[in-house]
Formats: structure tokens, C-alpha cells, sequence
């Protein structure tokens, strides 16, 4: 069996219990399904407090959105220390080994009042609560929590006020496993703007930004609401409004990373157990296929002597044991460095998928060691192209699309260009790299359920 499945779509999995047991697999909801534009007060008390203008910025990256909202807020009544709560809702934590290590809410947030940091804690959310989500392999998943995150914001009579907030969302998904085959639903982040509705009137005007950051922007659709944003590039999209009493249709939900299966090869792209040397599985989007596999010879231009036990050897990368990593050898950061891949399963290339730095179970090694910022990627020797990699902290592997090239690929070459410094060693590190080749119709595989 391989070991460790890559989900590229999510950050970190969140195991749910679930009424039934499973054989060697499961079913599990990653991260935060929800979040959103503040309410006054949850029990909808009366407020004097208005929006007078709204702006929302959502960066879509590889694993998760970064969001910015900027509230201008006006009292139109008396001085008034005024409830503040942002909605969160969240899966339930699982009763499994891995309960305490998953994400459960929100990355990074922080709230401010004219530049100055204000307090927040996290309490539940009263009335209605999130309904089950029915998986049709596994059956129904508990629902989620549903949470505010609260602070208490202070106006003069008459008082206008600046309100920042900012924080992470990594994508929600529904995802199983059974033996080899693995399931995921699409991965998509979710906006409510319906909560803006208990200030005093309508939000006078707002615009909504949605910047694709991530390095396939053609996976991105904005499936509600519907006919509101329009295209200002290739890679943003806006939505700009006037006296808006937002309602459930106003509520904001962004497909980031389309449903996808993977399953056990079979024939010459079988993996042999018994003298493994290579990963390799079938990936199924829709109607394409894809063979994603580490069946390559590598070259490494330098690698860095063994520390102790440590070994950093180039075979690292075919992701074959877990918790190790290739390390170049040169002086410095490792600029002009590089893996040469020798193919033995030729196909056009959909992309290069790597860990640009020391993916271990030692989180800390990642920040510690130099990662790729900036790639050259040359196939067969004729088609060069350069791409940059952002420093993201990964929890699986990042995609480099390949475009306007179509041949069988039998070489890969790969030269460091540029590096997100580490804190403490000046080693650039790949912990991991696999090929995701083009397949012409959809492979012949069994699966197990």
C-alpha cells in the first residue's frame, strides 16, 4: 500500500467519528466551512450602529483564502460599547489519534479599530444550527459547530470608526478513503455576507475582490452568487455594490480545486510492493486522467554530506520513505543548483507536483531550511520555462502546471533560481517531487468499493 495519500486541495485533515466502522478507510470533513461579514448581536437586538462602506479582499491561495475586510462603521445614536461577532462554523473534532493535531477554525485572526488591536473570544452561536452533510459512500457526517468570534467595539455619540479584520481560511472538502482509493469532493471556501444584515440599515456601499493566487486560476469558479462579479483580469473578479440588505442569496461560495479520485495502477504502471522504487496512482478530475507517479532515475548536481543518521541523497524525492528530504550540497543557498530526471514512463506533462522545501514530522524544519522560491523547469531539453513558488508552509504537494507543451516527456530538468531564506541553515531542500502525466482515456483499475 502507499502509505501516505496527497490531498492537494486541503490543508490538514479533520477526522470525524461517523455511527458505523470502517474497513482499512474512512470518510472525513477537512477545516472551516464557513465564515463571514460580522452581525451586531446574534439574539438581532436593535443597534445603532450602521456599515457605511464595506471592502473585502479574498486571495485565493494553493490551500487556503487570505482574507481582508474593512468595515467603516458610523453611531447614529449615544455612546455605546457595541457587540462585535464574527461567524465561524467548524466540523466536529474527531475522538481519533489525529483529533489533536487538526486545524479547526480560523488562521491568524486578528481584528483592529483604527489601527489599534482589540480582544476577541471565541463563543457559540445561538438558533439554528448546521444541518448533517450526507456523503453518498459514507452517509450522513455530523453537522458542524456553528461560532462567533466576539469583541466589543466602543463609539462616541455620533462616532465613526474604521474596523479591520484579517485572517486564514484553509478549503473545505468531504473526503474517504478505502484501501488505495481515495475520494474527494470539490475543495471551496464560503463567505456569508447575510450576518451584515442586523446593523441599522443597509451596507451604503461595499466592493467585493477575489484575486486568484494559486497556480491554476482556470480551477477557480465563483458558483454563488450568481451574475454578480464581473471579470477585471484573468486573475480578478469584482462585485461592487450600493445600499445592500444582504440575505442568504448574497452569501458568497468560491470553488477553489474541482472533486477528484485516485486509485491503485495497475499493468506496467503497477507498483511493485515487495521492492517498491516508485509512487504511483491514477487521478481522475471529471473526463481527464492523469498517471501521477515518482517513476524517474534523478541527478542531482550536489547533495549535502549525511549528519549522523541524516542522509540527504537525491532518492529522497520519489517520496518513497517519509520524513526525509534531498539537500543541495554547494556553498551558499544553493542558486543554480539542480535535479536532472530521467522519465521511464513518458507522457505529456499536466504538471510537476513538488515539496519545495523539509516537509518532516519535525514541523520546524521547514522554516529552519531554505525552500524554492523560483524554478527553471526544461523538458526534453527544448521547452524551458520559469515559475515562482510561493512561501507557503505546504502540507502537500504544490502543482506546477505545464503549458504549451504536448510531447511525451523523457527529461526534466530543474535549476534552483531564487530561495525563501531559512532561519537557520542556508540548505535548499525538496522533500518531494512526483510527475503528473496526461493519460488518453481513462485507465483500466478495480476499485475497492
Amino acid at each position: 500500500m502507499i502509505s501516505t495519500r496527497i490531498f492537494f486541495a486541503t490543508a490538514f485533515l479533520l477526522l470525524l467519528g461517523q455511527t458505523g466502522s470502517f474497513g482499512n478507510g474512512g470518510a472525513w470533513q477537512t477545516v472551516v466551512p464557513l465564515d463571514g461579514t460580522a452581525t451586531a448581536s446574534p439574539p438581532k437586538r436593535a443597534t445603532n450602529v450602521t456599515i457605511e462602506d464595506e471592502k473585502l479582499v479574498i486571495d485565493l491561495h494553493q490551500e487556503f483564502a487570505a482574507v481582508e475586510v474593512r468595515y467603516r462603521m458610523r453611531n447614529t445614536g449615544g455612546e455605546v460599547a457595541q457587540d462585535f461577532f464574527f461567524p465561524v462554523e467548524r466540523w466536529p473534532p474527531s475522538d481519533g489519534e489525529d483529533a489533536g493535531t487538526a486545524e479547526t477554525d480560523l488562521k491568524g485572526y486578528a481584528i483592529t479599530a483604527d489601527g489599534a488591536e482589540l480582544k476577541w473570544e471565541t463563543v457559540d452561536a445561538k438558533g439554528e444550527k448546521p444541518k448533517p452533510v450526507n456523503d453518498p459512500q459514507w452517509g450522513e457526517f455530523e453537522p458542524g459547530t456553528r461560532l462567533w468570534k466576539k469583541s466589543s467595539i466602543p463609539f462616541a455619540q455620533g462616532q465613526t470608526r474604521e474596523i479591520l479584520i484579517r485572517y486564514r481560511s484553509p478549503y473545505a472538502a468531504n473526503q474517504s478513503s478505502v484501501s488505495d482509493d481515495g475520494h474527494s469532493s470539490e475543495a471551496y471556501f464560503r463567505y456569508s455576507l447575510s450576518p451584515a444584515a442586523t446593523w441599522k440599515g443597509p451596507i451604503g456601499k461595499g466592493k467585493v475582490t477575489v484575486n486568484h493566487l494559486h497556480p491554476r486560476p482556470e480551477e477557480i469558479t465563483i458558483s454563488k452568487p450568481k451574475d454578480r462579479f464581473k471579470k477585471v483580469t484573468e486573475t480578478q473578479f469584482e462585485w461592487d455594490f450600493q445600499n445592500l440588505k444582504p440575505t442568504l442569496a448574497d452569501d458568497i461560495k468560491i470553488v477553489v480545486h474541482p472533486a477528484y479520485d485516485t486509485y491503485m495502477t495497475r499493468g506496467d504502471d503497477a507498483v511493485n510492493y515487495e521492492d517498491q522504487k516508485f509512487r504511483a496512482e491514477y487521478v481522475i478530475q471529471a473526463d481527464r486522467y492523469f498517471l501521477q507517479h515518482s517513476n524517474y532515475d534523478a541527478v542531482a548536481s550536489s547533495t549535502l554530506p549525511p549528519h549522523g543518521e541524516k542522509k540527504y541523497e537525491v532518492d529522497n524525492i520519489k517520496g518513497i520513505q517519509s520524513d526525509v528530504t534531498w539537500a543541495e550540497g554547494a556553498e551558499g543557498d544553493g542558486i543554480g543548483e539542480s535535479l536532472t530526471l530521467t522519465v521511464h514512463r513518458p507522457l505529456p506533462l499536466d504538471a510537476i507536483m513538488i515539496m519545495p522545501g523539509y516537509r518532516a514530522e519535525d514541523a520546524t524544519l521547514w522554516s529552519k531550511n531554505n525552500r524554492v522560491a523560483e524554478m527553471e523547469v526544461t523538458l526534453n531539453g527544448e521547452h524551458t520555462f520559469v515559475v515562482a513558488i510561493p512561501d507557503d508552509n505546504f502540507s502537500a504537494l504544490y502543482p506546477i502546471p505545464v503549458r504549451g507543451y504536448t510531447k511525451p516527456v523523457t527529461a526534466v530538468k530543474l535549476v534552483i533560481k531564487a530561495i525563501h531564506r531559512g532561519s537557520k541553515a542556508r540548505d535548499t531542500c525538496i522533500s518531494h517531487l512526483e510527475l503528473r502525466g496526461r493519460l488518453s482515456q481513462k485507465p483500466n483499475f478495480n476499485p475497492a468499493r
